[in-house]
């Protein structure tokens, strides 16, 4: 297991430190954004894309920018909506996020996106799975995953219906479930690896700092 070096404790005790307190000032995210820019030479692997067995598995979001400051504010768990985390696909029906995972795997390229989240009834639980595929950038940067995302979901959670789950989102016409999309392309530069950490950084700016899990994943099948 790699060691955590102090730089690496002190960005995941700040970004612990903002999350327990419910947000990020503009000088905490500031700070952030300059602990990135030093951890990011010592990353264990400089060339991810030829480290696939490290990269695929699930991976749990510990601290999510999506590019817009507003973003940047969130705790893990936060109030939102269905439209922003489906690239518009659904309406903006409020829920709860619960937790944000990532899960890629080898097989088919696969790079999706899995939030979970409560309806508004505050009992229903669900999932938003977003279904992309990754490929290797044709300018040869070794960190970049080009990442073309190509269907939304909405799926029960546990002990859940799938007319329960209609009913508390509201979704009373016969809505579907799910939807193709064609969204601009995008990459997704991971900057940091190693077995326990991921950081990636976004086409639009957004930063990610994941945590890999134990859990098998829901949307994946690895090899």
């Amino acid at each position: 297991m790699t060691a955590t070096t102090p730089l690496k404790q002190r960005l995941l005790d700040h970004v612990d430190q903002q999350d327990a307190a419910g947000s990020f000032s503009d000088e905490a995210f500031e700070e952030l954004a300059r602990l990135v820019e030093q951890i990011r030479l010592e990353s264990p692997v400089q060339a991810p894309m030829d480290a696939m067995d490290q990269v695929e598995g699930r991976w749990e979001t510990e601290f999510a920018h999506f590019g817009a400051r507003h973003s940047a504010g969130k705790p893990r768990v936060h109030d939102s909506n269905l439209k922003v985390h489906s690239f518009n696909r659904f309406p903006p029906v409020p829920v709860r996020i619960t937790r944000m995972c990532q899960e890629i795997s080898r097989q088919g390229n696969e790079y999706n996106n899995v939030v979970d989240f409560l309806a508004a009834d505050g009992v229903t639980q669900g999932q938003i799975i977003v279904r992309g595929v990754y490929r290797e950038d044709p300018d040869g940067n070794r960190q970049r995953f080009v990442v073309d995302f190509v269907r939304v979901e909405l799926s029960p959670g546990a002990g859940v219906s799938e007319a329960e789950l209609r009913e508390a989102l509201g979704f009373v016409n016969g809505e579907a479930l799910s939807a193709d999309m064609k969204p601009p392309r995008l990459h997704s530069d991971v900057v940091y690896l190693d077995d326990q950490h991921r950081i990636n950084i976004g086409s639009f700016g957004g930063l990610y700092l994941l945590r890999r899990s134990a859990e098998p994943p829901v949307s994946v099948s690895l090899g």
